[in-house]
């Protein structure tokens, strides 16, 4: 598991050649966030799931239980489930990346896709 916490890792994340499937979802993250290069650190967390990452850990992270917890929004795409959660009420939230791969915990995409359905 990735966890990006600060603007300066969040934004190069949208940059990353390793993973431009990946990095096409954070830029565009990134644009619809970034008002004039504000500081995305108190607006965002990114916790980009790894395959083999167990459940509990991810739990650990967030600081709650994520199959617990109501999805503000979901969208799928072709290699990701990318999960929003509001955390306050002054928009700050987290941004779960949940890989469409083997070897990812399967409650957890078997969650991604019932709240999708």
């Amino acid at each position: 598991m990735r966890v990006l916490r600060d603007s300066a890792s969040i934004r190069s994340a949208g940059a990353d050649p390793d993973e431009p499937s990946l990095s096409v979802l954070i830029a565009r993250l990134v644009a619809d966030l970034d008002d004039d290069g504000c500081d995305l650190t108190e607006m965002v967390r990114l916790v980009i799931v790894e395959p083999g990452d167990a459940l509990a850990a991810i739990d650990a992270e967030l600081g709650f239980p994520l199959l617990e917890r109501p999805l503000d929004v979901i969208e799928s795409h072709k290699h990701w489930i990318e999960l929003t959660i509001v955390l306050s009420d002054d928009g700050s939230g987290v941004v779960v990346y949940v890989p469409v791969r083997p070897n990812v915990d399967p409650d957890l995409l078997a969650h991604c896709r019932e709240a999708m359905s």
